[in-house]
């Protein structure tokens, strides 16, 4: 509830519903608190990543994580590329 308080963070990662004017909102204010050079990524399973990304102005620190549900039990994490992730986001 308070996006500051993410200010110092390596790696955010958003998990709201799957709603694109939702998840382009929580990555526009991500974008204005999130220190350079941090992890932004997003679980959706099936929303454009692009679009998501294109809410920033560093598409290039944007990912996908997608994890299975429930996450605790199924140990699997789909990382998905979007146009402009850097390979070192990726990795």
């Amino acid at each position: 509830s308070d996006y500051a308080a993410l200010a110092s963070a390596d790696l955010i990662v958003e998990a709201a519903f799957e709603d694109l004017a939702v998840k382009t909102d929580i990555f526009l204010r991500l974008d204005a608190v999130a220190k350079p050079g941090a992890v932004l990524a997003t679980n959706t399973s099936y929303l454009d990543l692009d679009a998501i990304a294109a809410a920033t102005a560093r598409p290039q620190d944007v990912v996908g994580l997608h994890f299975f549900a429930p996450a605790n039990i199924m140990k699997l994490l789909e990382v998905v590329k979007a146009a402009h992730t850097a390979p070192d986001v990726l990795a």
